[in-house]
């Protein structure tokens, strides 16, 4: 039962466990999509925003330098006008711009220098409508060539350099991105090798419990047609005892008690006769045979009397009826037999005392018929509640089966015995083998009784 339980608490772990493997998965896929996903639009609108930033700030750098050679083609004082208005509002456009930067990169140490760069560029070109409203082609030219060409190109090509980096760090974003998609599919795909594992292991142990279980089953099944035969074959064998039983009363009653009765009747109406006639010459001869007829009658009935139920067993108890039947064994088969009685208490109650004489009748009987033994041995014990019975002989012995009991039998007498101890709540062994004897041994639960009365401890019969 605790080996049941034991696998039964198992597969409820192991249950349990898969499903909470399951569980862990499904949660596990659902945060790696989610991770993921997220992941992929930090890093794209990220890119994206400093982009379209990087765009803005070369499209207003070559905006303003578009505007600076629109200025000098035609330099009047209303070009200048909307010069310093176009580069005021590239100023403040690219001010948005960097702070726009600066709240989503504010970790980019480049931003700051660049910012730096454009607005002294741009202070620069502001100050052309100023300066350069005036002065000869050939010195504008001069100024564009050396101040405004150079700077504008070292400043589109910080931009573009930016661009770059930028697009390295999103190639680099993505590069972790993928690790970290990789490592969180090798981590699903663990746990998910783990739950595959849980349920071959659970799904192994639920095939073997049931297993067996259904070979439990089987067996169980098979025993209960077994002892359903067996008590099937108990049955009729009962009946056919009790039928034999019967014809043997009949039998004994008959041949016996009747014909004695009949002789009896005879020779008290030859008595009657003879006293009749005056003749008393044989009347002391019938009278004699009808006592000695009638004393043989009262002795084939006490012997009658004693086959059907000992009264000594109800009168005198355990011990005295056990010393009988040994007695009576010895006389009618001849075989050495040794009795050993030891604290038998004389208040066992009558379905404990009849057990244990109908044990011992039927395994001297056994040995009378079957074994061929030459010595038998016969021990009562009574001790820590329990009482103990023994009888061994030194006969042919038999075989076993798994179950205790001879392989090859044709009478149901050990079978019977083995009932009889099951209903008082006791056990039987018979051990055996062929050549070393026999020995069956009855042990009953008795509780704590008073023991015997007689003063002697043990008693021994033997012959």
């Amino acid at each position: 039962m605790v080996r049941k339980l034991g696998r039964r608490s198992v597969l409820r772990v192991g249950y349990a466990a898969v499903i909470l493997v399951l569980i862990l998965s499904a949660f596990e896929a659902y945060r790696i999509q989610v991770t993921v996903a997220q992941q992929q639009v930090e890093i794209f609108r990220h890119y994206v925003d400093e982009e379209r930033a990087l765009t803005t700030l070369r499209r207003n750098l070559w905006l303003a330098g578009i505007y600076v050679r629109d200025f000098f083609i035609r330099a009047t004082p209303e070009q200048a006008r909307v010069l310093a208005s176009q580069l005021d509002d590239i100023q403040r456009e690219n001010q948005k711009v960097f702070e726009h930067l600066a709240r989503v990169s504010p970790q980019r140490s480049e931003f700051p220098k660049v910012r730096r760069s454009l607005s002294d560029f741009l202070s620069l070109l502001q100050s052309v409508p100023g300066t350069m409203l005036h002065v000869p082609d050939e010195e504008q030219f001069q100024f564009v060539q050396r101040e405004i060409v150079p700077r504008r190109g070292e400043l589109y090509a910080a931009l573009i350099a930016l661009s770059n980096a930028d697009q390295q760090r999103l190639q680099d974003d993505e590069n972790r991105f993928t690790d970290s998609r990789h490592e969180g599919g090798q981590r699903l795909l663990l746990m998910l090798a783990l739950g595959v594992l849980l349920s071959v292991l659970v799904a192994v142990i639920s095939i073997r419990h049931s297993d067996n279980l259904a070979d439990k089953a089987e067996k169980h099944f098979s025993e209960v047609e077994q002892a359903k035969g067996e008590l099937q074959r108990l049955s009729a064998r009962l009946l056919e005892v009790e039928e034999e039983g019967r014809r043997h009363l009949a039998r004994e009653l008959h041949d016996e008690i009747g014909q004695a009765l009949a002789l009896l009747q005879i020779e008290i109406s030859r008595a009657q006769a003879a006293a009749s006639s005056g003749k008393d010459s044989n009347l002391q001869e019938r009278l004699g045979n009808a006592r000695a007829l009638a004393a043989r009658t009262v002795q084939t009935v006490r012997d009658m009397s004693v086959l059907l139920r000992p009264t000594i067993l109800d009168d005198l108890g355990l011990a005295p009826a056990l010393q009988f039947q040994v007695e009576h064994f010895l006389k009618r088969s001849g075989i050495t037999c040794e009795y050993i009685e030891e604290n038998v208490s004389d208040q066992l109650p009558d379905p404990v005392k009849t057990c244990v004489y109908r044990v011992i009748q039927e395994a001297l009987h056994n040995c009378e018929k079957h074994s061929g033994a030459s010595k038998v041995r016969v021990a009562v014990q009574q001790s820590a509640g329990f009482l103990q019975v023994e009888v061994q002989d030194d006969g042919h012995g038999f075989e076993l089966n798994e179950k205790g009991m001879p392989v090859r039998t044709s009478g149901l007498g050990l079978l019977g015995i083995r009932e009889r101890a099951a209903i008082v709540g006791g056990s039987l062994e018979i051990d055996s083998a062929p050549g070393r004897g026999t020995r069956i041994a009855l042990r009953i639960p008795v509780g704590e009784l008073a023991p015997a009365a007689s003063p002697a401890a043990s008693d021994q019969v033997t012959a």
